[in-house]
């Protein structure tokens, strides 16, 4: 690219009448300077982030000053506690599912991670194609309204928290039946960090049989 412009300076300067022009040979350095200086390294273009990651950041930047600070934080140490691990964002893990709802919404027993069991409300099944598998996941809600999905896949346990993971979402996120999920804001409970925490465990048919490499990650 810098050869190109240079080369059709070049042309340019051999074209005028022979007079040299200290002015020219100095504008002409300049330009390669700049040119130079704002290619990318290693020849990558730069990314700029769009809103959604730019969100997800912010979350994730709050998520951690709310650990290391937080009267409610689930770390013991926060002296030592620096920051939570993530997977890169990536757009590919914005999935939009098809939803199936309960004819009523049903009260269900769910399992808590200390062996017992607390009711929660089951709205219905949502359904997508995830790499080339059909994935279809029990869907639940919190009392506030918000939707509720714990889930586990096959990056647990070596890459994710072994009891699975979470995901919060708003009605927001529902139109004509498609509900969009955002995998990077999955998130361990807090039953990972101390074990004094009693978590919901995520159901047997929401195992998912392949890799989320999206959201919260062991380091």
């Amino acid at each position: 690219m810098i050869y190109f412009i240079v080369l059709q300076l070049e042309n340019k300067i051999t074209s005028i009448p022979m007079k040299f022009n200290p002015w020219t040979f100095i504008i002409v350095f300049v330009l390669i300077i700049v040119i130079y200086f704002s290619l990318p390294e290693s020849g990558k273009m730069v990314t700029v982030p769009d809103a959604d990651s730019s969100a997800v950041m912010r979350v994730r930047v709050e998520k951690n000053n709310a650990f290391s600070t937080g009267e409610d934080s689930p770390i013991l140490d926060k002296k030592s506690f620096k920051n939570l691990a993530y997977y890169p964002y990536s757009k590919d893990w914005r999935i939009k599912f098809k939803l199936t709802r309960n004819e009523k919404p049903a009260l269900v027993s769910i399992q808590m991670s200390n062996g017992t069991q607390e009711e929660m409300i089951q709205f219905g099944t949502i359904s997508a194609e995830i790499q080339g598998k059909m994935v279809s996941l029990t869907l639940f809600q919190h009392t506030s309204g918000d939707f509720f999905l714990p889930f586990k896949d096959k990056t647990a346990p070596k890459e994710t928290y072994g009891g699975g993971r979470y995901l919060d979402f708003s009605l927001k996120n529902l139109n004509n039946n498609l509900i969009l999920i955002d995998f990077n804001l999955a998130y361990f409970p807090y039953c990972a960090y101390n074990e004094a925490f009693a978590c919901p465990v995520p159901p047997q048919e929401n195992s998912i049989d392949l890799r989320v490499p999206a959201g919260e990650k062991t380091n």
